[in-house]
């Protein structure tokens, strides 16, 4: 145990002993008596260090640390940065300012006045000039001193600003802090402050317990601020995409080489609005989808649809192409609606394993190249920009605003939110969307790049060098549907909404029938459907096979029989038709049996192997057979068995 005398305790207090002796005997100081301690003679009073006030010992701790230190080298200061470029502004002023002083300072010079009285004077005059600084010859003389020895960057005040200060958070707790609140979960700081506490409560052969307690919350939150660099605390608790969208460097993309209809882009827009369906009394939410020219961001297409889907994507197209001619490219996210195998084609769905052949796209027929954005890109697509600009000056206009979010949604819909009746009806709300698209925002001026505060309608008539334009009969053909490839069979089908609808016709049931062909379709009109081979050669209609039910009308069979009995005819008509006459057919088999019968058969064995009775009157024998008693020639028999063992 470290214990003080009195008079080091009357030292370092800064009092008389007596004084400290008055106190041990008032009982205000804790003493113990000892004989001969430290050197001294006699009966002395030892003061224990742990009974002293915390002031002091910290005091005694410096002293006996100097004590310690003092036969050292005095080792020599680090010269502090001076590169002017990694200064402040408000640092490089004061080292231009403590340069004057310093150099007026040596300039002073009164007479009849020695260099102390000098500088007391001149330090009076600095209190006067400069009323909101500190100043005293020390401080003259320190600031010499610095910048004889450490140069410009000696004259800064960097009190508070070293990296070796003691931290209110130890690094070690800090780090074990950071491990809870770098988390998509976005813990608060007042819970990763607990779960450190208990991590190091729990685990004391891992962390020293001197860690605990911790800082307050204030503290965290101002460690945080210091040591967590925006971008890490960005990318950790609120995801990769927020990082992107906000930190990471992005392309600024120039838009002086383009024209109009270079390059439209698409994507689907939720309506922040309830719209009376009239379907049901339930209201719904109704979804845009635009096509947007990147020169001129005019929205040259779109439509309005209770649920997107590949058709709305194609009447949108319809209108864009109509109304402002064809796109060279189109840019789309990676939505089914844009990567549908008759639209766009299926990217990077498609699997590599089937050798399905694709049919040309509408896309490939119209002549438009066709590319997705990124995943999770959307400062790619400027479409989504626009859709901001129609929620804020068109979707908050409608009593069914219900906003993006829920701290968005105004507090009537409490009232009218459950009733259709109370909002727009769908067909009323599209005709709005036409007219506030036309004569609002594509007439609205524009200050975006090379828009120069121009409307989007006149930006994109002045941009506009090309105009690929189409025929109403030819658009309406290339802009057909495509159905998947299929297998003649009675007629061909395609699926709607869960439904096959079957397609006929007696040219392509005689002359294709287990053919592989696709087919092209109206959505809107599918009376009949125009058939395509594989290399997509045009072969024929096809009109939609009849469906009745058992109660179905006799008229409506009578119908459907005689398109029976047509093909029939068509049938048994086949080889009238190809002028085709021959002879009965078991005629002519058996004519021809006739003729090889009378052609006979000549044998002409290699080898002829005589067969002999056992009994020795072989004349009798031969007799009995009906042959005669002739003599055998052996000697030809047996050449000719040699000449077929050769052979």
């Amino acid at each position: 145990m470290e214990e003080l005398t009195v008079k080091e305790y009357a030292a370092l207090r800064g009092c008389t002993e007596r004084y400290v002796v008055k106190l041990i005997a008032e009982k205000k100081l804790t003493a113990y008596e000892r004989w001969g301690q430290k050197g001294a003679k006699g009966l002395n009073y030892m003061i224990p260090l742990a009974s002293i006030e915390p002031k002091l010992i910290a005091k005694y701790r410096r002293i006996e640390s100097r004590k310690a230190n003092s036969g050292k080298p005095r080792e020599a200061k680090p010269v502090p940065v001076t590169d002017i470029e990694h200064l402040s502004a408000e640092e490089r002023e004061e080292i231009l300012f403590w340069k004057k002083v310093i150099e007026e300072w040596d300039a002073y010079k009164p007479p009849g006045r020695n260099k102390k009285e000098a500088t007391e004077e001149y330090v009076v005059y600095l209190k006067e000039t400069y009323p909101g600084k500190s100043f005293s010859g020390r401080i003259l003389y320190r600031k010499k001193q610095a910048l004889r020895e450490q140069g410009d960057g000696g004259l800064l005040d960097r009190r508070g600003k070293h990296e070796n200060h003691k931290r209110a958070v130890p690094k070690e707790a800090f780090d074990i802090f950071e491990y809870y609140f770098l988390d998509q979960s976005k813990k608060s700081v007042e819970l990763c402050m607990t779960l450190t506490k208990l991590e190091i409560e729990q685990h004391p052969d891992r962390y020293d317990q001197k860690l605990l307690p911790l800082a307050s919350s204030t503290t965290f939150n101002r460690e945080i601020d210091r040591n967590i660099p925006v971008p890490v605390q960005k990318y950790f608790r609120e995801g990769e995409k927020v990082f992107r969208d906000e930190c990471a460097n992005y392309i600024e993309r120039t838009y002086d080489d383009l024209h109009s209809n270079d390059i439209w882009v698409c994507d689907n827009h939720t309506f922040d609005i309830f719209v009376d369906g009239g379907e049901s009394s339930k209201p719904i939410r109704v979804y845009l989808t635009a096509f947007l020219d990147v020169r001129s961001r005019k929205m040259v297409g779109w439509y309005v649809t209770d649920a997107p889907s590949s058709d709305a994507t194609i009447q949108a197209l319809r209108r864009g192409i109509t109304a402002c001619g064809s796109p060279k490219r189109i840019y789309s996210d990676n939505g089914r609606e844009f990567l549908t195998h008759d639209i766009g084609g299926r990217g990077f769905r498609k699997s590599a394993k089937t050798d399905e052949h694709e049919p040309p796209t509408i896309l490939q027929r119209l002549g438009i190249e066709f590319r997705t954005a990124m995943v999770k890109n959307a400062r790619a697509k400027i479409v989504e920009r626009a859709f901001v600009d129609v929620k804020n000056c068109f979707s908050k206009l409608f009593d069914g605003y219900t906003g993006g979010t829920i701290a968005e949604r105004p507090e009537r819909l409490k009232k009218t939110g459950k009733h259709a009746e109370n909002f727009v009806i769908i067909d009323e709300f599209r005709e709005y969307v036409d007219i506030f698209i036309q004569g609002w925002f594509n007439k609205q001026p524009h200050s975006g790049a090379g828009m120069n505060g121009r409307t989007r309608d006149e930006v994109f008539a002045a941009c506009l060098y090309e105009q690929r334009v189409a025929t109403q009969d030819e658009l309406n053909l290339m802009l057909l549907r495509t159905s998947r490839m299929q297998t003649v069979n009675r007629g061909v089908k395609i699926k709607m909404y869960d439904t096959e609808i079957r397609f006929y016709s007696d040219e392509l049931i005689m002359g294709h029938d287990r053919e592989k062909v696709y087919v092209r379709y109206d959505p809107d009109d599918l009376a009949q459907v125009r058939v395509y081979d594989e290399n997509d050669r045009f072969l024929c209609t096809a009109k939609q096979a009849p469906v009745s039910s058992y109660f179905g009308s006799k008229d409506e069979v009578a119908e459907y029989q005689r398109e029976i009995r047509t093909l029939e005819r068509t049938v048994r008509g086949y080889k009238k038709k190809k002028g085709i006459e021959a002879d009965d057919a078991l005629a002519l088999i058996m004519r021809e049996a006739e003729e090889r019968m009378s052609a006979g058969e000549k044998l002409d064995p290699k080898v002829i192997v005589p067969i002999r009775a056992v009994d020795d009157d072989t004349e009798a024998v031969a007799v009995a057979v009906g042959s005669y008693a002739e003599p055998i020639d052996w000697t030809a028999a047996l050449e000719r068995m040699e000449k077929g063992r050769e052979n």
